[in-house]
């Protein structure tokens, strides 16, 4: 009987507290922030350190005994026969959990959990290491709308500058031209140096004001608000070309309903980023723009046939933790703001960039403007 006792006894105090032999490792993993939770095979709870209580709330005399999915009110990316299947298959499993903690609060968990057999290798024991990252993708997710702001104020501040470009810089260069040819038939008879010098400022006021009407174009293309985007992309490809000396083919069937200005902008700075980094980047002769419409989602692929990014570089460009650069920052941040993604494909042959873009489906005919249009010429 003073046995039976001496082994109850033995069982109180912290939840599942380890044996003797492991004070030591026990000690340690009380003054880990993280939670440590070891559970059985059902899922309820046998250890609970100090991590855990700071993080969730509850004692470990609350802890113990309690199945953890019904415990923390457990919000899985995928079900919990799923994930619990893929545990016991795999021997572990990671990802990101939602859990309640004792006040009500939703916190955000990265999960990893191990699966441990005895010596008949029968499933006894679930190591569960959960870290608090609610604060950081909370910081991570305003980083992202100030991103998102930042390029929404980069796109008015564009239309803005060129909408002054066009309206005010060029006009002031077209009455110059005039005055400048007014000015020059005048001393043609009279005086053939000074008519040659104002032949001469005529020809760079007229090239200033092509490169004011290109520069304008490029900072926003007025075709875009009233043609569409398959015009817009006709006319930056047909510059492009011109201007890079590389080929680009344009396979658009985007079909005759508008999308969203906002999707039909991201999409037209996403091509424009895009060839701008193969005339600089790849090398390549040739580029392929291909777009289609598929019921309520826009599709988007841009290739060339360059040097592509050696595999190394492409994984330091886009992987987790990966230092993206400004344009491909840019682009994603785009594709993400508007609820669709973006993936780069690099070898030997070249890159691709694949977008894809869903319409919202309650999207009727175009958005409003707040910004006033750049008229057509």
């Amino acid at each position: 009987m003073a046995s039976a006792k001496a082994s109850r006894g033995s069982r109180k105090g912290r939840a599942g507290r380890l044996p003797r032999r492991d004070r030591a490792l026990n000690e340690l993993l009380e003054l880990l922030h993280d939670a440590i939770i070891v559970r059985d095979p059902r899922s309820a709870i046998l250890y609970w350190n100090r991590g855990a209580e700071r993080i969730y709330g509850w004692s470990s005399e609350e802890a113990r005994g309690r199945v953890t999915h019904e415990f923390f009110k457990t919000e899985f990316p995928e079900s919990y026969e799923d994930m619990h299947k893929a545990l016991f298959e795999s021997g572990a499993w990671e990802g990101e959990l939602t859990h309640h903690t004792k006040d009500g609060r939703r916190i955000l968990v990265e999960s990893r959990q191990a699966l441990q057999c005895d010596g008949r290798g029968r499933p006894s024991r679930i190591l569960e290491v959960n870290r608090d990252i609610t604060a950081r993708r909370e910081a991570e997710e305003s980083l992202r709308n100030l991103s998102a702001r930042l390029l929404q104020l980069q796109d008015e501040e564009r239309r803005r500058i060129a909408r002054e470009l066009h309206d005010s810089t060029g006009q002031s260069l077209a009455a110059l031209a005039i005055h400048l040819s007014a000015v020059s038939e005048r001393v043609a008879g009279t005086d053939p140096v000074a008519a040659d010098i104002l032949r001469e400022a005529l020809l760079l006021s007229k090239e200033a004001s092509d490169q004011t009407r290109t520069l304008s174009y490029l900072l926003y293309p007025p075709t875009l608000d009233f043609s569409g985007l398959p015009s817009a992309l006709e006319w930056f490809v047909e510059g492009f070309t011109q201007r890079s000396k590389i080929k680009v083919d344009l396979d658009l069937a985007l079909g005759e309903e508008r999308a969203p200005q906002s999707l039909e902008t991201a999409l037209f700075r996403i091509v424009q980023e895009s060839l701008t980094n193969i005339y600089r980047h790849s090398g390549g002769s040739s580029a392929l723009v291909r777009g289609k419409r598929q019921g309520n989602v826009l599709s988007l692929e841009i290739s060339d046939n360059g040097k592509g990014i050696p595999q190394e570089r492409l994984a330091a460009l886009v992987g987790p933790g990966g230092q993206l650069g400004v344009g491909i920052r840019g682009m994603k941040e785009r594709a993400r703001q508007l609820g669709g993604r973006l993936r780069i494909k690099s070898g030997d042959s070249g890159t691709t960039i694949m977008v894809v873009l869903p319409i919202p489906a309650d999207a009727k005919g175009r958005e409003a403007d707040p910004v006033a249009n750049i008229p057509a010429e």
